[in-house]
């Protein structure tokens, strides 16, 4: 019955909402300008394929039946739902209205809200952002499940199922208390570390991948002191002078601003 009912022409039930408004067919027949013997046609053959009655004459009028009545229903609440989904594309179309689901590497935060959210924030006020943090492979599994529209993470190898944008490199900066003998180096050369006591991100950060490269040309299969899974705890270890972290230049101005308040 489901499927007869969706498959109701939208003509024969305007006709028959018409016949309910007018009081009968010849009156509804010149409300909508056509023959009334279309009319009369169009409700006939509705009411062979329901297999009910649909309209019955009462004196001079015509009236809808119950089951009549149920289907005009239906017809104005699908007419209403047309009206608000044309509305509400309209204004997606115009960006007055919807959301957007972002997944977003704990490194990319900052730089997200810096340098996107605040002036997409102020164009489309009305756009619901979601925002969903995690590692790399977090982030990835979140676009691949369609849980989030767009990812930002660090690099990672190409997947079929995603479309992948990179954006240009950011410097890879080595975290050290200011007493540190890095501190005054402009630049670390990858030697130097093989004798320090290192501070590594869990292997499911996107940093961590790049880290283990450059550490692998350098001294194969080196132990960390630490392991731990947020930057900040990483940036709290190095500034107490008790080894070496990781992490892109903008995670590591990020951290700085944040001790410096």
């Amino acid at each position: 019955m489901r499927d007869w009912i969706d498959d109701i022409g939208e003509r024969s039930l305007r006709y028959l909402a018409e016949i309910a408004a007018t009081g009968g067919v010849r009156m509804a027949a010149e409300a909508l300008g056509v023959n009334p013997s279309v009319i009369s046609r169009q409700v006939a053959a509705l009411e062979r394929r329901l297999r009910f009655p649909l309209i019955e004459r009462r004196g001079q009028h015509v009236v809808v039946t119950e089951i009549g009545q149920l289907l005009i229903d239906h017809y104005h609440d699908r007419q209403r739902r047309q009206r608000d989904l044309a509305a509400r594309l309209e204004e997606y179309r115009h960006l007055r209205r919807g959301r957007v689901a972002l997944g977003v590497g704990e490194e990319f935060i900052g730089n997200l809200i810096a340098r996107a959210l605040q002036r997409f924030s102020m164009t489309y006020p009305d756009i619901l952002v979601e925002i969903r943090s995690g590692p790399t492979p977090v982030v990835l599994s979140l676009v691949r499940d369609d849980a989030v529209d767009i990812g930002l993470c660090a690099r990672s190898a190409d997947d079929p199922a995603m479309r992948i944008h990179p954006f240009a490199e950011r410097p890879l900066c080595a975290m050290v208390a200011p007493t540190h003998r890095f501190a005054v180096m402009a630049k670390v050369p990858p030697a130097e570390l093989a004798s320090e006591r290192l501070i590594f991100m869990t292997e499911t950060f996107g940093v961590q991948y790049f880290v283990q490269s450059l550490l692998d040309d350098v001294r194969p299969n080196v132990i960390p002191a630490y392991r731990v899974d947020l930057f900040n705890t990483a940036q709290t270890l190095a500034a107490a002078g008790l080894g070496v972290a990781f992490m892109s230049s903008i995670t590591a101005r990020r951290g700085i601003g944040t001790a410096r308040h």
